[in-house]
């Protein structure tokens, strides 16, 4: 009798621990942001096959993987821009996502092009947030639960409520976007007690997302996107941790996670970004399907027009780019956004491909006409060169060359106080022909700034 008291004794460690090992459950999160259709590997960026394997390869190591994109999956190469997006989403339909955010670039070819996006992909399109003309979300649904590896997983999707103000009109009118804390707010109540995780895919800019994680209770992860912002390691705030990737492929994030499931509570938490260079050899069947739709554009874009002495940087190409609007337009100056420089042009030959990836969104050359005071307020001055601004006379008439997406957002504002005048030509055309002329004058153009 008193063995076998000893017996149970000893063994009533050994079972308790046996059940709290049973209640955790392991999880890694991959994911990635702000691709911008560069599917193909390049200096920095991982492309597509690199991706996919690096999914292959840990979902054979761990059993719980889940895969999750944070928005912005177009616009930034020839072969989205041509294609209008839909090369990209084919392509990371064998990445192996489980679910993504809704970008605000996604609307750069209209709101509708979304269906064929939506159609296209084999993994839910997630934003609770972005509303059609009727009323009706425009993604797959606002959030969704799934069960991995014992875990039930809920999951919101979110798109920054600012995209009527940085998306082309046309297309895209009547759409509508609710306040993301908003609605975060009201699907953390319903589904938290559903759930024994709960993250957010969010493509609202990593500050704004901190402030979400500070403001609602009750979400564990926020896997961002927007703002482009290398997140290492991820922050908490609060009980929360909000994780972004860069931008392009550079980094793929990693996440790793136990959730106890009879608390509904995660338990340990370790996040990482693995740099493109780390990731194993692309997959196969991926890099074949980006290179035939690669070949399709290579013959248009694959040219020398010119060769970069140096690096340049998106700062110091931004007054060369506005000087050659200015030239081609004979207006007073150009104005060239910032966030309409998508890429960097580096040392070495410069190809059109090159150009393409610094402008890719096929924007149209305008000039608008306007009295200073109007002027000033549509150049931005945080981007723009102080002391052309304070030159400005309020009363006096200027013309600038810029885009057509500028123009559009300003005559929002202004309304007829806005002449606008299209030239039929493209911006990524207008530079590509100024440098296959003219070459490459940025040290020129910063001599005489000096």
């Amino acid at each position: 009798m008193r063995y076998s008291n000893r017996l149970f004794l000893l063994l009533v460690p050994l079972l308790f621990s046996v059940q709290l090992f049973a209640e955790q459950k392991q999880l890694v999160i991959l994911h990635t942001n702000d691709f911008h259709g560069h599917i193909s590997q390049e200096n920095e960026y991982a492309g597509a096959a690199r991706i996919a394997a690096l999914v292959k390869e840990t979902r054979a190591r761990y059993p719980g993987v889940l895969v999750l994109d944070g928005g912005d999956k177009i616009s930034g190469t020839p072969v989205s821009t041509m294609f209008k997006g839909v090369p990209i989403f084919e392509v990371l339909n064998e990445v192996g996502y489980d679910a993504g955010a809704l970008g605000n670039h996604e609307f750069d070819h209209g709101y509708e092009q979304i269906r064929k996006f939506r159609d296209i992909a084999n993994y839910p399109i997630l934003a609770a947030n972005a509303f059609g003309p009727d009323g009706a979300l425009i993604a797959d649904a606002p959030s969704l639960i799934t069960t991995i590896n014992g875990i039930r997983i809920g999951i919101i999707g979110l798109t920054t409520e600012t995209t009527p103000y940085i998306i082309i009109p046309a297309g895209n009118e009547g759409i509508s976007f609710a306040p993301a804390a908003e609605m975060l707010r009201a699907m953390v109540t319903a589904l938290r007690p559903q759930v024994d995780l709960l993250l957010v895919v969010s493509h609202v800019g990593h500050e704004e997302e901190q402030a979400l994680a500070q403001d609602i209770e009750g979400i564990d992860v926020i896997i961002g996107g927007h703002s482009h912002t290398k997140v290492l390691p991820p922050v908490k705030v609060g009980d929360t941790y909000v994780a972004q990737a860069g931008y392009y492929g550079a980094y793929v994030g990693k996440i790793e996670l136990t959730v106890d499931t009879e608390s509904n509570s995660m338990t340990t938490f370790k996040g990482t970004l693995i740099p493109a260079a780390d990731l194993p050899p692309p997959d196969k069947k991926v890099e074949r399907l980006v290179k035939r739709w690669e070949k399709k554009v290579a013959r248009k874009v694959d040219f020398k027009i010119g060769t970069a002495a140096r690096d340049y940087s998106k700062v110091e190409m931004q007054p060369f780019l506005q000087k050659i609007l200015a030239n081609a337009t004979g207006a007073d100056f150009g104005y060239y956004n910032m966030g309409g420089i998508r890429d960097t042009l580096r040392k070495g030959p410069i190809t059109a491909r090159q150009i393409w990836n610094v402008e890719p969104f096929s924007n149209q050359l305008v000039t608008v006409t306007a009295k200073g005071s109007i002027i000033k307020a549509m150049l931005a001055p945080e981007e723009f060169q102080a002391k052309r601004v304070a030159s400005l006379d309020d009363n006096e008439l200027y013309t600038v060359a810029t885009s057509d997406f500028v123009a559009a957002q300003a005559k929002k504002v202004a309304g007829d106080a806005l002449l606008v005048e299209y030239k039929s030509m493209l911006m990524r055309d207008v530079l590509i022909d100024y440098i296959k002329e003219h070459g490459l004058q940025i040290e020129s153009l910063e001599a005489e700034s000096d």
